[in-house]
């Protein structure tokens, strides 16, 4: 009995088997295009809550900045507030102590500064301190070109250092802005008011900006 069932041709199977290749290589770069807009996205959204965790800390502690000198490991006065272009050292409220449960002050000395393209806050958990007291170190932000500090004097002039040279009763600036670079995401600028300074001039304006406001 004649069969007439055919099976493919050797150039039908090489045929069909060129259209699976170009498809699979289509797909393949379709897929290889997802999971790197994934990765991106997760890159971009990794660094922009790194970056709001880092401005909510300095808006924490800037603003609650306060006049209380310390006593260093050298046993030597320092200022409640030191500035310098690239590096600031502050007193500052608001360390945690649940219904005062711990032995220790709710005061914290705190410093922001730039190491190896790295923005660091520093903090030490006494004020006073002796020779085996160590900073403990956090790196809030990598890849940061640059850190700027700026201070705000009494005559609403931003100066690059405080205390002032000639300064006598003024302890706290009225305000500081802080200038990021980030490698690959621009400059951003913002200002943080300090509270303890300002209430004590109520009549004053920041450069047209309202009381405990901020500005990018």
């Amino acid at each position: 009995m004649y069969n007439s069932k055919k099976g493919f041709t050797l150039l039908e199977i090489l045929i069909a088997l060129f259209i699976f290749s170009i498809v699979s290589l289509i797909m393949v770069g379709v897929l290889h295009t997802v999971f790197n807009s994934q990765s991106i996205t997760e890159k971009h959204a990794t660094r922009l809550s790194q970056l709001q965790i880092t401005l909510l800390l300095m808006s924490h502690d800037l603003e609650q900045t306060i006049n209380r000198p310390i006593t260093d490991a050298k046993g030597i006065m320092e200022g409640p507030f030191i500035g310098t272009p690239d590096t600031v050292t502050f007193t500052h409220a608001g360390f945690a102590n649940p219904m005062g449960l711990l032995q220790r002050s709710t005061l914290q000395r705190t410093q922001y500064s730039l190491i190896n393209n790295q923005l660091v806050r520093s903090i030490w958990l006494v004020l006073d301190q002796t020779q085996q007291t160590l900073p403990i170190d956090r790196i809030l932000l990598d890849d940061t070109t640059t850190l700027h500090f700026e201070y705000l004097d009494n005559q609403g002039k931003f100066q690059n250092t405080w205390p002032l040279a000639d300064q006598k009763q003024v302890i706290l600036p009225r305000a500081v802005r802080v200038i990021i670079t980030l490698k690959n995401e621009g400059t951003l600028s913002q200002l943080y008011l300090i509270p303890a300074q300002t209430l004590e001039h109520p009549s004053g304006q920041i450069s047209g900006q309202q009381p405990n406001a901020k500005s990018n």
